[in-house]
């Protein structure tokens, strides 16, 4: 059942027997996770960091209010979430605030492993999506009237990080076009999510044209296998 890369989880209990069931689960499933034992401090570490699972048990205090900002927010708003309930219940509210996956508690090791398995196509989708590939190339960009020619350092189905000459202003929208290695052309539209100081600048792709969604992702999946069998890009 082992899968690579190793998938990322985040446990939100301060129950010892739930956090040893989704330990030896993950474990079993050949996954890692670290335990947040309150939905602030959960909230604060989603917030920085991009993970592929999130068990939230709903005996601490705020969970239901975590996963709706979960899926409300921007990092982890397509994550799979695993909500760990006490009785039926809390089934529906639970279900309506975001969670994918019912388990009962008690939580037992062969259950939350089994869970693990049913979601494996949900949680190999969302690690495709934010997969990032590190990249030096070239990028048309295009703000307004303004065209200029950067480089690209890293790329993912949902977007860029580009090197500019020229500074983008954040938020704005900009076309880009680029070729993939062996000449496959990229081209679409997207918004920029971030700039800094030392030319560098975020692009979040908003549309594709033609089937520059589909060439990207088999690409991109073509470049995780290679990853996944240790060969250096271009092997």
């Amino acid at each position: 059942m082992f899968m690579s890369p190793e998938l990322e989880f985040v446990l939100v209990s301060n129950d010892y027997a739930t956090m040893n069931a989704v330990a030896a689960g993950v474990k079993k499933y050949g996954g890692k996770f670290v335990v947040v034992p309150a939905a602030e401090a959960a909230r604060d570490h989603l917030n920085r960091r991009k993970v592929d699972g999130v068990f939230v048990d709903l005996e601490v205090q705020g969970a239901l209010g975590l996963i709706e900002s979960i899926r409300k927010g921007t990092s982890n708003s397509k994550v799979v979430i695993f909500a760990c309930v006490r009785g039926s219940k809390e089934n529906t509210s639970t279900l309506n605030a975001g969670a994918n996956f019912l388990l009962p508690k008690p939580l037992r090791e062969d259950n939350v492993a089994l869970h693990l398995v049913i979601a494996r196509d949900l949680l190999a989708r969302e690690r495709r999506r934010y997969f990032r590939r590190g990249v030096n190339m070239p990028v048309v960009l295009k703000e307004g009237e303004v065209e200029q020619r950067a480089r690209m350092t890293n790329l993912s189905e949902e977007g860029m990080a580009v090197h500019t000459m020229k500074p983008l202003k954040h938020s704005a929208a900009v076309d880009f076009a680029f070729e993939l290695p062996l000449g496959v052309s990229i081209k679409g539209k997207g918004r920029v999510a971030w700039v800094n100081t030392e030319g560098m600048a975020g692009v979040a792709v908003q549309i594709f044209h033609g089937k520059g969604k589909e060439d990207l992702e088999a690409w991109l999946l073509a470049q995780e296998h290679l990853d996944s069998k240790g060969k250096a890009p271009g092997e």
